[in-house]
């Protein structure tokens, strides 16, 4: 059970790694876009900023659980190189505890605030107003990612402590 969930969370990290891929590949896209609209053909655009904002931060969020899944976070390496391989697997199992203690708590709040957002129909108050409830369920669904991928470390660490 274990290893299928770890694998389900493997290929979905690889599916957000491609999401926020294409994310960023779109920004770059309506940012030029931006550029020529308003430099050369003088218009002025409202909603690409506002867009290129939302698709950065989803990427950011989403995103995150392919980086974890590739060991791409910050890592001490430094100081691995002075302990021995259980006491590293010790403190991995601890950092990453930490972590999901985090990220549990930003799935809580994501949760609420994307929910307040949804039920009161707010939006971003521009012209273009783009409901709020889209760039904070992306918040939501990286919280949950990462709980996940997480959860899959803890239980990848735990079983290679338990070898030693």
């Amino acid at each position: 059970m274990a290893d299928k969930f770890i694998r389900f969370t493997e290929k979905i990290a690889k599916l957000c790694g491609i999401f926020a891929a294409g994310c960023l590949l779109l920004s770059i896209v309506l940012i030029t876009e931006l550029v020529f609209e308003r430099y050369i053909f003088r218009n002025a655009i409202t909603w690409q900023t506002e867009l290129v904002t939302m698709l950065l931060v989803a990427s950011t969020f989403i995103g995150s659980a392919y980086v974890l899944s590739e060991k791409g976070h910050v890592n001490m390496e430094y100081l691995y190189s002075f302990m021995s391989e259980k006491n590293i697997t010790k403190l991995k199992i601890f950092t990453d505890s930490l972590c999901l203690i985090f990220f549990l708590i930003l799935f809580y709040v994501s949760f609420e605030i994307t929910a307040e957002a949804f039920i009161k129909n707010h939006n971003t108050g521009t012209i273009w107003g783009p409901p709020l409830w889209i760039p904070y369920s992306s918040m939501l669904i990286g919280a949950t990612l990462m709980t996940m991928s997480y959860i899959a470390e803890l239980i990848k660490l735990i079983r290679k402590l338990k070898e030693f």
